[in-house]
């Protein structure tokens, strides 16, 4: 006998609805039901549960025939139930087995579409948008301006799903949004919250019978859906750890409904590949030099950056971007983000209010992708002074620490006695890998109390290898005798100065890997040899002679996200000039 079509749905999908088949002979929804605090939920029944969900939704539509998208369709039963009471629906997924399934209950009386929000276009425009538990799996930013262009004056966007209530330190990334931020997003992409149910209380059964119904026919759904008893047991260990989320009050499941208001003056969205070169042309703009298409490849290409942009009637007023770094966060291994340009229109530079673009593009890029829950911990990065003091009036940013410069003056001269300095070719030779690694691997331990930038192969590969306009010099100090690696330099030439942009080594052999590099610098017929380093730790570098100059450079902390605390992070960065992008 062949299986229900419902087994082919994507997984975990296809478990939970052959679970649903196997217990009560029929399943008709994939999402959450409302069971009340006085009720069973064995007694309720699933199906029931998942009928009252409904019966809410439908209570918050206008009256039919407006014209309605679903977004995620399932099996097809909801957009059975709208045809049937006389809206017109189009629904779409991504999923060709939803589109199969519910084109086995619709027939033609609905336009399914396989495709995604993201990239779903239409010829008109809707009264209402609705996600039933599938607003979770798009990016909040694009959910809410696809909602604006789709949705018709004083439209309804509907929202029943799960998100995440509360962010804390200990928790591992978080799958599902955080509310604060999509409530947030949703109103600066021009939508007005018209209601907002807060369902977690009558939700959460759902999981408890969810997961005595798996464990009860997990043998059955073994065979029939042919996946393993360790892929089953995973789901399992996930659904319990929701259910505990569910009752610590870190997840919840609401109902949202908001209306469509003016298109907002300004429009915040992720940048895309294919809009470098309207970031190219505000670059040259608000720096007045070219940001070459190699140098944003090199920065925001494969993956090595993020960033968020407001547009004004289709110009690029505002960008804030972010280089993806991988740190050691007092030890322990992080994500972190460099902030990199920062940039406005100069006709928009006055507008420094939280309603301005400036504003705008700082808050939500912070919310779209850091904080505690997310992939990203959090950021830095190297604005001015006045720069960062405009970030803390609009409650953006902190001021965390600051960069000097130690100048030393050049040695000439034969090499060292004890010590030899040589080229490294990393990229034609496997043991230079392994000593940039293995160096690396002797640093940070030493940086323990401390929050330090990756630098190990891969970063160096990136950084400094890869470059598209500057060359750098890779040096490796060893003993002379023994041929032991002491540390490695970055050194960059420029004019009569040499910069000593990072080193890579013990700390207790900083004094003489900066001897080398003055002497080498000598030699070079350059008067000075220059390193940024933290403020915090340039008592590391003048030891060595070196003097300290101020810089006008501050390191800056977002307070706007659920993030660590700026008392956490002060005067903990090490940072030197290498983690610039600009030198």
């Amino acid at each position: 006998m062949s299986l229900p079509l419902h087994t082919q749905l994507d997984f975990p999908l296809n478990v939970y609805a052959h679970t649903l088949y196997l217990q009560q002979g029929e399943v008709q929804y994939l999402h959450y039901g409302l069971v009340e605090a006085q009720e069973d939920a064995w007694a309720v029944g699933a199906l029931t549960a998942q009928q009252r969900a409904t019966e809410l939704l439908l209570t918050q539509l206008p009256p039919p025939p407006a014209q309605i998208l679903e977004v995620g369709l399932g099996l097809g039963t909801l957009a059975s139930i709208l045809i049937n009471r006389g809206y017109q629906v189009t629904a779409i997924s991504p999923d060709p087995s939803q589109i199969a399934l519910s084109q086995q209950r619709l027939g033609d009386t609905a336009q399914l579409l396989c495709t995604s929000l993201e990239n779903f276009t239409a010829t008109k425009q809707f009264d209402v948008i609705l996600l039933q538990e599938s607003a979770q799996y798009i990016d909040s930013l694009t959910l809410f301006n696809q909602a604006q262009d789709l949705l018709k004056e004083h439209g309804v966007l509907l929202i029943a799903d799960e998100v995440s209530l509360q962010r804390h330190p200990t928790e591992e990334v978080v799958g599902l949004p955080f509310l604060p931020y999509s409530l947030a997003q949703a109103e600066r992409c021009g939508f007005q919250l018209t209601k907002h149910l807060d369902l977690s209380q009558q939700a959460a059964p759902t999981l408890d019978y969810l997961l005595t119904a798996i464990a009860q026919h997990a043998s059955q759904l073994l065979v029939d859906l042919s996946i393993t008893e360790a892929v089953l047991q995973n789901l399992l260990q996930a659904l319990r750890q929701y259910q505990q989320k569910y009752r610590a009050g870190l997840y919840g499941y609401v109902l949202l409904t908001w209306q469509k208001q003016e298109t907002p003056r300004w429009r915040v969205r992720a940048v895309t590949a294919s809009q470098q070169d309207q970031v190219r042309q505000l670059f040259f703009q608000v720096f007045q030099h070219e940001l070459s298409a190699e140098m944003w490849a090199w920065k925001y290409g494969n993956g090595h950056g993020l960033a968020t942009a407001a547009w004004q009637d289709h110009e690029m007023v505002a960008h804030y971007g972010g280089l993806i770094r991988e740190l050691r966060y007092f030890g322990s291994p992080k994500t972190g983000v460099q902030i990199v340009d920062v940039m406005v229109a100069s006709q928009m530079r006055g507008v420094l209010t939280r309603r301005g673009p400036y504003f705008l593009v700082g808050a939500t890029f912070p919310e779209c992708y850091a904080g505690y829950g997310a992939k990203i911990l959090l950021g830095y990065g190297f604005p001015t002074a006045r720069a960062i003091r405009v970030a803390e009036l609009l409650g953006i940013y902190a001021d965390v620490g600051k960069m000097v410069e130690v100048r030393w003056k050049t040695q000439p001269g034969k090499p060292k006695l004890w010590t030899r300095i040589r080229h490294l070719q990393p990229q034609d030779n496997l043991k230079d890998r392994e000593l940039i690694d293995d160096l690396w691997s002797q640093l940070h331990p030493q940086l323990i109390q401390a929050i330090v930038v990756c630098r190990d192969w891969l970063y160096v590969q990136h950084r400094y290898l890869s470059h598209p306009q500057k060359h750098y010099e890779l040096l490796l100090v060893t003993r002379r005798l023994t041929g032991t690696p002491l540390g490695i330099i970055v050194l960059y030439r420029d004019g009569d100065t040499c910069k000593l942009l990072d080193c890579i080594a013990p700390l207790q052999h900083l004094a003489i890997l900066i001897q080398q590099a003055r002497r080498l610098a000598g030699n070079w017929g350059m008067v000075t040899l220059s390193a940024w380093i933290t403020e915090t730790f340039a008592a590391q570098f003048t030891a060595t002679g070196g003097e300290i100059h101020p810089l006008d450079v501050r390191i800056p902390h977002c307070v706007w996200y659920v993030g660590p605390p700026a008392e956490e992070v002060r005067n903990h960065w090490w940072l030197m000039g290498g983690d610039t992008d600009f030198m």
